[in-house]
């Protein structure tokens, strides 16, 4: 019994000892900022945030005199994007430099502002490899693709905007550097017939999957990635006789994208353009519809809406910084043609998504910042406009004949005190 009682007191003293040198080991280093949002807009758009984030003008018809009844100007005057987070370092495990980031903000919920989530991962780098688990920015929407610009929507709709949680793992050789991620939904979400929920993704098992190349040499970054997604829209269908029956379709989707980089001394200069299916879950006007349907079963199959999205950065200084972000994109319709469905005796397609019916759109945002020590002073202003499709849909393509032209004119003011 005495020997077992002194084994025991010295797996506990060993325990405490390789606590507290662990302890020792990790450091928190805590970072963050103060952010203070002013906006102006003249036409109410999809957003978040109470308008904060501002994607594009929304159309939802005209009044008894042809006016847009979102023809509206509304400001407002928000604190909710003030962040902070802990920047984590920690010892050696399994041979590899362990650091981790936690970070989040007040914009969880519009009207409450929840103390939100936005980043939480760890990292295990090795010489030449590392490995990201955690959530953090979709690698179509983070790191070198970041423009410069005061807006919350950092140039969304015209490149993405998502954090989600994922496994990421990078192997460097010189100046380029291969990356595979596994990515589930977690906030950013896909469409479907319960609306916007990761459900769909969960159903559909497999994570998505990017595949990504980036060549970084001397303030020059090139790089591209290729996306594979699927979604399960239903798990089960109502036939004709008032059945149920398992459904078992999945809608999978490709994306490609391309980017490049230049930032040296004062100069930064980004492009980024991709051709995408079903960009919902990285907010983006897009989505897909039935293109097939047995009434006996209910059963369905599904195609992509497609789309075409670009965006351009500029900007040049160091105290004083001006700059200019330009984007446009294009729905450029579905793969497959729609189904058509008769309700009330018209036919009418079936479609879930983010705005499908906007057939363009585009923006032009010149800015300015001023900054000091810890402080930083921005203006900008952002000329959004799309294009809506109006009339009878074309079910071949999913698209429209004829178009409705909404315009924003919005400011932005941003200060911001760092720490």
């Amino acid at each position: 019994m005495r020997l077992i009682c002194t084994l025991l007191l010295v797996s506990l003293l060993s325990a405490t000892l390789v606590a507290e040198e662990t302890k020792k080991e990790t450091t928190a280093t805590l970072y963050g900022f103060i952010r203070n949002d002013f906006y102006l807009d003249t036409y109410k758009g999809l957003n978040a945030f109470n308008d904060l984030f501002y994607l594009y003008p929304n159309y939802i018809g005209v009044d008894a005199n042809g006016d847009d009844i979102n023809r509206q100007t509304s400001a407002n005057f928000l604190s909710v994007v003030t962040r902070f987070g802990l920047n984590i370092t920690g010892p050696q495990i399994f041979g590899a430099k362990t650091t981790g980031c936690l970070e989040a903000d007040f914009a969880g919920k519009p009207e409450i502002y929840l103390f939100r989530l936005r980043k939480a991962y760890m990292v295990f780098n090795w010489e030449k490899t590392t490995l990201l688990v955690g959530q953090t920015w979709h690698p179509f929407g983070g790191g070198d693709v970041f423009p410069t610009v005061p807006s919350l929507n950092t140039g969304n709709p015209f490149r993405p905007f998502n954090r989600s949680p994922l496994v990421r793992m990078d192997y460097r050789t010189g100046a380029w550097t291969t990356s595979l991620t596994g990515a589930y939904q977690q906030q950013y979400l896909s469409y479907g017939p319960l609306g916007a929920s990761s459900c769909y993704k969960r159903d559909a098992v497999i994570p998505e999957m990017v595949l990504g190349v980036d060549y970084g040499k001397q303030g020059f970054n090139f790089g591209a990635n290729i996306d594979y997604n699927t979604i399960k829209p239903r798990v089960t269908t109502n036939g004709a006789n008032g059945k149920i029956y398992n459904a078992d379709q999945i809608l999978s989707s490709l994306s490609y994208m391309v980017y490049g980089r230049y930032q040296r001394k004062k100069l930064m200069m980004l492009f980024q353009g991709f051709l995408g299916q079903n960009l919902t879950h990285l907010t983006l006007n897009s989505g897909y519809g039935v293109s097939a349907y047995d009434p006996s079963t209910g059963k369905e199959q599904y195609t992509n809406y497609n789309g075409l999205y670009t965006m351009f950065n500029l900007s040049y200084g160091e105290k004083w910084r001006p700059g200019i972000l330009l984007g446009y994109a294009k729905n450029l319709g579905t793969s497959k043609p729609l189904y058509k469905f008769t309700v009330s005796g018209a036919e009418s397609p079936t479609v879930w998504g983010m705005s499908t019916n906007i057939q363009s759109d585009y923006r032009i945002s010149p800015f300015l910042s001023y900054s000091v020590s810890k402080y930083l002073l921005s203006l900008a202003y952002e000329l959004t406009a799309a294009a809506y499709g109006t009339g009878k849909i074309n079910f071949e393509d999913g698209l429209y004949g004829s178009t409705h032209a909404t315009v924003n004119h919005g400011v932005r003011m941003v200060m911001t005190y760092y720490f």
